[in-house]
């Protein structure tokens, strides 16, 4: 018997993912299972259908401990895509690091009310706080399958999210723009006009309140960035900056749509109504929650 199998007890496909289930499960990971299967996979480079055809086949020792350290891991509830390397999300695998915001499946939900309002020739489209380009991307290449080629450009402040945007962009080949700016600062003139002024502003920009930082499971307060989640006492710091500026950056019939908290919609909306954006919607995700609002600016 080999020194791991004496200290980990598990060898085998099954033993492995029984073991990591186990060890998840006490430590609180809501979907352990799924979890450990998922580690293993990418740690052998096998898919699902041929694990379970082969679950009492022996891992090597060098591949049983890369997966037992990346249960042990998990266990602390460092995040299961940052252990991995890389995220899901639309049609697309996005590499994700640590100090950038993971990206969410609720956050698809943006991308697609885009594509639907997106008019039938090229536009262009900013992307701003884009954390690891997951929006701008996505639609870029969505827009492009399409036939469209629209002019994108992707915005943040965080040096960590623009290197992580730029590695997605050359990984995915999507010829976008990418730019580092505090919301809309480096995209004006010596003046403070506009450089340029766009068809869609598309965001999901922190929107956490101060308070609620705690409240927030272990995985995100204790590991993603808090720069990408915390806005304020009232969750309103981001919205606010963003919509007063993008009246000035928007051309006629422009399109602003931002993610928002779940209980967020009232405030966004009297926001962006006040801001003169008209027609403005919401939609909810897959927990029939809100979480996008939409609205158009005519001048």
């Amino acid at each position: 018997m080999s020194e791991f199998e004496k200290r980990y007890g598990e060898k085998t496909i099954g033993g492995l993912i029984a073991k990591g289930t186990r060890i998840l499960t006490d430590a609180g990971i809501e979907n352990s299972q799924a979890e450990a299967r998922h580690l293993l996979s990418h740690y052998l480079d096998m898919d699902m259908a041929a694990m379970y055809a082969n679950l009492s086949d022996e891992v090597d020792e060098f591949t049983a401990m890369r997966y037992a350290k990346s249960i042990s891991k998990r266990a602390t509830h460092y995040p299961y895509q940052y252990i991995l390397g890389f995220t899901y999300f639309l049609d697309y695998t996005f590499f994700c690091e640590e100090g950038v915001l993971i990206p969410r499946y609720d956050t698809e939900g943006l991308v697609l009310k885009a594509i639907e309002m997106a008019p039938d020739k090229d536009i262009d489209v900013l992307d701003m706080c884009t954390g690891t380009g997951c929006i701008g991307i996505s639609y870029y290449l969505m827009r492009s399958r399409d036939g469209y080629d629209d002019n994108v450009t992707l915005a943040d402040i965080s040096e960590d999210a623009l290197e992580l945007a730029k590695k997605n962009a050359r990984k995915l080949n999507a010829h976008i723009d990418i730019i580092k700016t505090d919301l809309f600062e480096e995209l004006k003139d010596e003046k403070g006009r506009p450089l340029k002024k766009y068809d869609m502003i598309l965001s999901n920009p922190p929107y956490i309140r101060t308070g609620d930082m705690t409240k927030l499971i272990k995985d995100v307060r204790d590991y993603e960035p808090r720069l990408a989640l915390e806005a304020g006492p009232d969750g309103l710091r981001f919205y606010r900056r963003i919509i007063d500026e993008a009246v000035h950056f928007l051309k006629d019939e422009g399109k602003l749509i931002m993610e928002i908290g779940y209980d967020q919609y009232l405030d966004v909306e009297k926001l962006m109504r006040e801001a003169g954006f008209k027609d403005i919607y919401k939609t909810k995700d897959m927990s029939n929650l809100d979480r996008v609002i939409y609205g158009t600016l005519y001048k």
